[in-house]
């Protein structure tokens, strides 16, 4: 039996029309040679393991990125919370690919925070809510993953929803397209999936099946053909690996080509290609993403200690209660919200705690320092250096108090830099 493909490559056709290519070794050189450095340097960067591609990808973004000073302005984002995808869109694509290379600087209008790396990183996290938000109608679920695709009826919710892919793309920058397999249908439609997966140790003869695909979008039904005259096209034990690939391609890419190219271009017009090119989509997730489970344990052992706290560690009280709150009372989804306030992003790194970086992107660990309660009653959060200060509180019960109010609150812009 004839395996299918192992994927495809995204080609630019005549006329900016995205095209996609069967992947083989030939033209996996062919992308290869596309791209503007050296084959033979990309695939021996591709072959390393992941931490070292990934302090190569750091290294090169670092040279990317217009630093700021020398008569630059950064680039900066004022939006309002109640408003924050429109306003974000808006600004966003009116500026040029220059200027979104350049230092951001993020604002909330109408809060005290001055961005210092960490109002970045939460501006970061709430566009993405919002993009994938089923009201905006840009991307849906699939029911058994939970994974997102993108919503091939987007343009029926939103008018605009070629300009809101380009502006995710821009805003994502780290996406790599290179090649998509039978695998990545598991994600997006797992039903499909399996009825295909079935088709191809089974017979195909008798089934009735043939190369066309039914979809409905708000009570329309629409036939697309997978090849020539597909509607008079029966599928047989002949032709079904055919009609997989086909299937596989219009599933993927081929019904959403509009607004896929249209993210593509968003991303390309900030991260080159090469760069993200390295990466397998397994890899790409986790620097995407990071770490989902937050090992305390890790956390514990890459935090260092300031102010009263420096001499006894762990060991001072106020210290210990935090710890056991954090380990022993808070909620997976608690310890998300915590890790959230204090350094602007809910996942860990995908090295783990000790990979935790600045606004400068230097290494800086989370660090807990001392407070007076007279001078904040509550704790208080400098996301920009992944710092705490916690105040010195009389009892356990009082720290819970006053650290889950501040939690409460960060959302609003609570006592955040």
């Amino acid at each position: 039996m004839r395996s299918l493909s192992p994927g495809y490559f995204s080609t630019l056709r005549p006329g900016g029309r995205i095209g996609w290519q069967e992947a083989t070794s030939d033209t996996e050189e062919e992308w290869l040679r596309a791209l503007r450095r050296d084959p033979a340097a990309l695939a021996k960067i591709s072959a390393q393991p992941f931490w070292q591609k990934h302090v190569w990808l750091l290294e090169q973004l670092r040279v990317l990125q217009l630093p700021h000073g020398a008569g630059l302005e950064a680039m900066r984002i004022e939006v309002r919370r109640e408003h924050l995808l429109e306003d974000s869109f808006s600004q966003v694509m009116s500026m040029r690919t220059g200027e979104l290379r350049r230092w951001l600087r993020v604002q909330f209008v109408g809060e005290p925070g001055v961005d210092a790396g960490g109002l970045e990183r939460e501006w970061f996290m709430l566009v993405a809510e919002a993009l994938f938000d089923p009201q905006a109608g840009l991307f849906c679920a699939a029911p058994a993953t939970g994974a997102f695709d993108i919503n091939p009826a987007s343009g029926l919710a939103n008018d605009m929803h070629l300009e809101y892919f380009r502006f995710t793309g821009r805003s994502a920058a780290r996406l790599s397209l290179a090649s998509i397999t039978f695998s990545d249908l598991e994600l997006v439609d797992a039903e499909l999936y399996r009825h295909l997966n079935w088709l191809r140790t089974h017979s195909a003869d008798g089934l009735g099946l043939d190369f066309t695909v039914v979809s409905e979008h708000f009570g329309l039904k629409e036939v697309t053909e997978l090849a020539p005259d597909g509607a008079h096209v029966a599928v047989t034990d002949a032709n079904k690996h055919e009609y997989l690939k086909l299937m596989l391609r219009h599933r993927v890419v081929g019904r959403i080509e509009p607004q896929l190219w249209q993210l593509i271009c968003g991303l390309f017009e900030v991260v080159p290609p090469q760069l993200i090119a390295v990466f397998d989509y397994c890899e790409l997730e986790h620097l995407l993403c990071g770490i989902q489970e937050i090992d305390v344990d890790d956390w514990r052992r890459h935090t260092t200690y300031h102010g009263e706290y420096r001499r006894l560690g762990e060991k001072h009280p106020v210290v210990a209660w935090f710890w056991q709150l954090v380990q022993e009372d808070f909620t997976a989804e608690e310890r998300a919200r915590l890790l959230q306030f204090i350094t602007g992003s809910s996942c860990v790194p995908p090295h783990g705690f000790k990979a935790l970086q600045s606004n400068d992107g230097q290494f800086r660990r989370f660090s807990i320092c001392s407070a007076r309660k007279a001078d904040t009653h509550y704790p208080r959060a400098h996301t920009c250096f992944n710092k705490l200060d916690l105040p010195l509180y009389e009892s356990r019960a009082e720290l819970e108090e006053c650290l889950s109010t501040a939690i409460a609150f960060a959302c609003t812009g609570f006592d955040i830099d």
